[in-house]
Order: C-alpha cells, then structure tokens, then sequence
C-alpha cells in the first residue's frame, strides 16, 4: 500500500528507507517549488536549500514531452529523489505525493525507495471545491486552509461564492456600498489569496451570484437593481453587471474560469415591474423563461467576449438551450430545473455537483445520511437527490461514460453555519466535513474509472489526515 491520495496510476515501492539530503536543483525557477519549502517545514521542520551541485537531495526536471500534467518520482538507494514533471502544475502534484511517503526521524529526512508514475485523466479536468463566503464570514486563514486541503488531494478548482442574500464579500469601487461592512475581502487580501493559490496549483473560480439571491444589490441599489428579490432585467441594471464583472475581472486576472450564478431567481416577478416587461417587450421576450435566457446569454457573452469561461449553475429551461453558448459550462446539482441528458444532447459541457453525495450542509438531517464511503460509491457520470421534487429522488440520472461531463465539485454551503455562534465554530465544524469527504472526491475524479478498495482508502486516509493537521494554521 502507498499513502497516497488520489491513488498514482503507477508504482513500485520498497520497504527500505532512504535519507534525503536537505537540497534541491531545478532547471526552472517554478513558483511552486516554494508550496515545496513552505510544506516541508510545516509537515517536518526541515529546510531545503538550493544548490547547482549535482548531489543536491532531489533533482527536478520540468518535461513537456511528458503526458499532460504527468509527473514522475524516483528514490533512489543511494539518497537521491530524481522528479520529473510535465509542467508546473504536474510539479505541484509531484511535491504533494513526494512529502506524502517522507519521514522525519532523528537521522534526518527519509523516503522509501520507490518509482512512481502518475497523471490525471485528461478528460476529468474539474476536481473542486466550493465553499461559502456569502452566508457566513470565512476568516481569510480557513480559506488558506482550504487551498492547503486542494493541494495535498491534488484538488485543481476552488469556486468561492462571494456573493448571497446575506452578504458581499468582495470590494467594489464603482458601488461600495454593496460590500458588506465586517465582511469584505480587501483588496491586499485577495491578491493574497491568489497568489498563495497560485503557488499550489490550485485554480481560484470567483462566483458573483445573478440575478437571483440578490437582496444585497437590492438593498443597497434598489434604483438599479429592483426590489422584487430578482434583479431587474432592464438596460440600467445590465450596465450595473457589467461594470461589477469588469471589476471582478480585475480582482481576478488570471481566473480562466468566471463563476455568474444563474440559479433558483424568481423570475415569475419581472412581470410584475414595469421595467421589465418593456425591455422584454422591446427585444421581444414571449415569457420568462425566454427572458431568463436572454439575460444569461447577455453576461456569459459579455464574459466569453473579454476571454474568461463563464460558469453557471443549472437553473434555465432546455426549451431556450440554444441561446446560451456552449462554451458555457454548467455546473448541474439538483437535476429539477433541468436534467443533464437535455444539457448534454444540446452541447453544455457538465460538472457534477449531485446533491448525494457531493453537498455539505452542516445543519440539515439529511447532510448525515450519506458520508465519504457514499462519494467513493459515486461516479461523475451519476447524479442523484433526496428532495422527492426532482427526478433524481426517485432513481439516480445515468449518462453515458463518453458525455461532456469534465469532472467533479464538493460544495460547502454555509446554511447552517448561520447557527452557530462564532466564526470560529462555523469554519470548524465545516472544515471536519470537508476534510473528510473531499479525499474521496479526488480518489474518484482523478481515477474516475477504478474501484476503490474501501478499506484500502481508509487505512490511507488515517495517513494523509495525519500529515494535513501538520500543515493547516489552526491549534
């Protein structure tokens, strides 16, 4: 057995260990190498110098000729680590599996000899996490340790929901005064944030939730943004969007990937504004429906115009699939306002985000009916519900091993965390459950095909855990 989560692909190891000089020699200057330093001496109070000698401890090659993102691990006898990654993203992995199999003892530092080959499977590109900033406040250190959970189980994406009906959580120059006071990120914070992901491999997917869960911009901006509890769809209100997106954009440079909500809005309401029924007369909106179309076509174009990925949650009418561009991605949850054979056979490319087993709720009864062992059950190709409204509840939503589906999402929603009476106990009692379940999430989307040897996982898992409590801030 290798003590490694997600499982490598392949491997020979050797009960005799090693120790490892405290050195390291790269042929590239990769940002992450310094996640390398950084863990090393959280995990085993070790720090690794560098050096051009070629005896230096681990010798790192960056091969683009490998498979994407594959790395390679090889201890040798003699005390010597030899890495080789495709990129700087495979050397991320590299570092996580190789700190994963080392020991401190009273000699030094000391690895088993061993080869490993390893890579994700190219098709299942989405390996993420969700947490929650707009229900209730995350200091920024349990964010920092969500990034350090992604890193250690190679988890790739993490969408933060900055926006909800209870809060903003980011700056604005343009409508400060939807940040909400106590609970804003600032500006030096993010940049924080997205460097220290940066340096982990770990993709930031910033969520601005529209035009339902809206009652912030409608508490602040009711000029702009109506009082109905959905936002306006008028001409004001998308030059407002547009604005708050350019923003967001420059918050988040280099996020591929733009998360714009789209979900549970009240949509019924806009013929209740007189605003709104003349812009959905004047471009010809016949219902609702149609109009709720036209205004997520409108963002994710405007998104998909200034280069980024937009990404919604499931939440329109597959009557109106053709107005939406299939660059779109669509992360499907509940399988209620719209099935993923529809999606897929219109051309969405999907994220699985089932509600059972991937949704962490800490408050609800049904958040203990299913647990890690349900996710290592669970496919990416299989959606199912407990709410009897969605078809879902009744038998799981199978489709087909080659549909679009790109990968996997754990999802934390801070419903309950509203309950509880400090931050603190909040992003604890969150965080047991995400540490726990979110291994399971990588084992099956980085080997997305292979059974998994329960008992096997667990007695891994004990290992991993372990090393994770090293590394995170909290006491």
């Amino acid at each position: 057995m290798i003590n490694i989560i997600p499982t490598p692909k392949e491997y020979s190891l050797s009960s005799e260990r090693v120790l490892i000089p405290l050195t390291y020699r790269c042929d590239k200057d990769e940002e992450v190498i310094l996640s390398f330093l950084d863990y090393a001496d959280r995990i085993h109070g070790v720090i690794f110098g560098k050096t051009q000698a070629e005896e230096a401890g681990i010798d790192i090659v960056i091969d683009d000729t490998m498979v994407k993102e594959a790395y390679q691990i090889d201890v040798k006898k003699e005390g010597k680590v030899y890495l080789s990654a495709q990129n700087a993203q495979a050397l991320s992995y590299a570092f996580a599996s190789l700190l994963l199999m080392m020991e401190k003892t009273e000699e030094g530092l000391s690895a088993p000899v061993m080869k490993l080959s390893d890579f994700p499977e190219e098709k299942v590109s989405w390996r993420g996490l969700m947490i929650d900033l707009g229900r209730k406040w995350h200091p920024l250190k349990y964010i920092l340790d969500a990034i350090d959970v992604c890193w250690l189980y190679k988890i790739n994406r993490l969408q933060l929901h900055f926006s909800e009906y209870h809060s903003i959580t980011l700056p604005s120059r343009a409508y400060p005064k939807l940040s909400t006071y106590g609970r804003t990120y600032s500006y030096a914070e993010i940049a924080y944030l997205r460097e220290y992901a940066a340096r982990r491999g770990v993709m930031i997917v910033p969520e601005l939730d529209m035009p339902g869960h809206c009652r912030q911009f409608q508490q602040k901006y009711p000029e702009i943004f109506g009082t109905s509890g959905v936002m306006c769809i008028e001409e004001k209100t998308f030059q407002a969007l547009e604005t708050l997106i350019d923003e967001l954009l420059e918050l988040f440079p280099d996020a591929p990937y733009i998360h714009l909500g789209g979900d549970e809005a009240e949509i019924a309401k806009w013929e209740l504004c007189e605003g709104c029924v003349a812009y959905m007369k004047e471009h010809r909106l016949e219902n609702v429906h149609a109009a709720y179309a036209h205004y997520l076509k409108r963002i994710t174009d405007y998104v998909l115009a200034r280069g980024r990925i937009p990404v919604l949650w499931e939440g329109f009418s597959k009557e109106y699939n053709d107005q939406i561009s299939k660059d779109v991605l669509v992360m499907e949850w509940e399988s209620l306002y719209q099935l993923a054979p529809p999606l897929l056979e219109s051309g969405f490319t999907l994220i699985n985000c089932s509600w059972i087993p991937l949704y962490v709720q800490t408050y609800r009864k049904y958040d203990f009916q299913w647990c890690e062992d349900d996710i290592l059950d669970w496919d990416i190709y299989t959606w199912k519900h407990w709410n009897e409204r969605s078809p879902a509840s009744k038998e799981p939503i199978v489709v087909p091993t080659d549909s679009a589906v790109i990968g996997g999402q754990l999802c934390a929603w801070g419903d309950g965390l509203r309950r509880q009476p400090s931050n603190e106990m909040c992003c604890r009692d969150e965080f047991d459950r995400i540490e726990k379940r979110l291994p399971a999430l990588s084992e099956r989307t980085w080997n997305p095909t292979a059974k998994v040897d329960k008992a096997d996982f667990h007695e891994r898992y004990a290992h991993t855990d372990t090393v994770l409590r090293k590394i995170l801030r909290r006491s």
